[in-house]
């Protein structure tokens, strides 16, 4: 991670060395391919001579990123992919470039290691004499990120709350709507960001279709009566796709309703596997004393 608040170092071949220095596990390194620019060897003999040498170079002088946070460095800090090497690189810590000088005996790794060396120590003094700075950001950074995503929480829920004003109080169907049924009765569905109820005595598969439609996550509970069609290997390839589904049989009820995260509800004037079929009405329930007792009567 570079600090534009250092003052101006060595450059070579374009390259800033503070501006090559990025926080990895908790660590200050720079990739293998940068440190072979300041030492003016190619990379891939560079690390050869680590390799060669690896008794000098435990795990806080020197480690091989993973695919995670490569990825991350790239994207965060603009860094291409090296000339598309096939390995993940290497980074080397302040101690670790120390020791490279060492195994590569060169005039030049020699006098690059100790201006880069200079620089860690620069960068650790600014960050040590400057941390009410360095933690009033970081506190500033994470209000921001808190603030983000209550935002887009509060936007969410508004999204959806238009979703459902958006869909009429009463809806007739005539016989061969069937399209214009389902998407309708779908739109209600996949409204649902917590449950769906489907009270339906007469119910069959074909109720399934329309329940698929439901956000990940939401819960379903059918109410079937005696007289339902609704077969077990049904409910099983449905529960294979998309998840639990809950069952319950109550004969005692006659009409079809739908109801959606426990608070909204719409009756229904058939059965879902009729819908289109014959001329049928969707009606709101505005009542709140009705929607509640028909949640308590399924729950109970």
């Amino acid at each position: 991670m570079s600090n534009n608040f250092l003052p101006s170092t060595l450059i070579l071949n374009d390259k800033n060395i503070e501006d090559c220095i990025y926080t990895i596990r908790g660590k200050q390194v720079m990739l293998d391919s940068d440190v072979a620019v300041f030492f003016e060897i190619e990379t891939k003999n560079l690390n050869k001579q680590m390799k060669r040498n690896i008794a000098r170079f435990p795990e806080d002088f020197c480690f091989q990123l993973n695919s995670l946070e490569f990825k991350n460095l790239r994207c965060q800090n603009g860094i291409t992919n090296h000339g598309g090497r096939r390995y993940l690189p290497y980074v080397y810590t302040e101690h670790g470039i120390i020791a490279l000088a060492g195994v590569l005996r060169s005039e030049v790794a020699d006098k690059m290691s100790v201006e880069i060396a200079r620089v860690f120590i620069q960068m650790r003094k600014f960050i040590i004499e400057n941390s009410d700075i360095v933690l009033s950001l970081a506190r500033l950074q994470n209000r921001q990120l808190e603030f983000e995503n209550e935002t887009n929480r509060r936007f969410e829920q508004i999204f959806r709350l238009i979703e459902r004003l958006d869909l009429p109080k009463v809806a007739l169907f005539c016989a061969g709507e069937w399209y214009d049924a389902f998407d309708y009765i779908s739109s209600i569905i996949s409204s649902a960001n917590h449950s769906i109820i489907l009270v339906d005595p007469y119910c069959d598969g074909k109720a399934l279709a329309f329940l698929s439609h439901r956000k990940d996550g939401v819960e379903i509970t059918i109410v079937k009566g005696k007289h339902a069609k609704l077969k077990k290997e049904e409910v099983e390839l449905f529960k294979a796709q998309y998840g639990p589904i809950i069952i319950k049989a109550i004969n005692d009820i006659h009409d079809r309703y739908l109801i959606i995260d426990n608070d909204i509800c719409y009756s229904l004037g058939t059965s879902l596997n009729y819908a289109g079929k014959k001329l049928f009405t969707v009606n709101k329930v505005e009542d709140k004393d009705t929607i509640e007792f028909i949640v308590n009567k399924v729950n109970g």
